[in-house]
């Protein structure tokens, strides 16, 4: 297992995943082509609520999306997920004081088991950097 650091956290990457920086997201992935992790992040600060949170989630609200208050190392927020065009989504807004984390996960909706427990510790291998 290796780290995977930027300026504002860190976490655990698996031996068979790969991370890098694209654009202005960092993309943990894979490397057997099933699904990947896209992390977008904004640091703010004056800090980051609870009703920030609520409010990029808000569009889920309404559907039938299943969605739940999680802790993902050292960050708290909204776990959403949901099925569209035959592939499985996964979205999480998480927050720690300063720092806004949108991350999203894709894959066919025939592979969700596939990578479920190696993201699920990924995630919980979030640590803020300060």
């Amino acid at each position: 297992m290796q780290q995977y650091k930027t300026r504002y956290w860190s976490l655990n990457v698996p031996a068979l995943w790969d991370a890098e920086l694209s654009d202005d997201t960092d993309v943990i992935y894979d490397k057997a082509g099933v699904g990947e992790l896209v992390i977008s992040t904004l640091y703010q600060a004056d800090g980051i609520s609870d009703g920030q949170l609520e409010e990029m989630a808000a569009e889920h609200l309404d559907s039938d999306a299943v969605i739940e208050d999680v802790v993902c190392g050292d960050f708290a927020g909204i776990a959403v997920s949901f099925e569209q065009d035959g592939e499985y989504w996964s979205e999480w807004y998480l927050r720690s004081e300063k720092i806004l984390l949108f991350i999203t996960y894709n894959c066919d909706v025939d592979k969700i088991e596939v990578d479920e427990d190696v993201v699920e510790s990924i995630l919980e291998s979030l640590e803020e950097i300060t």
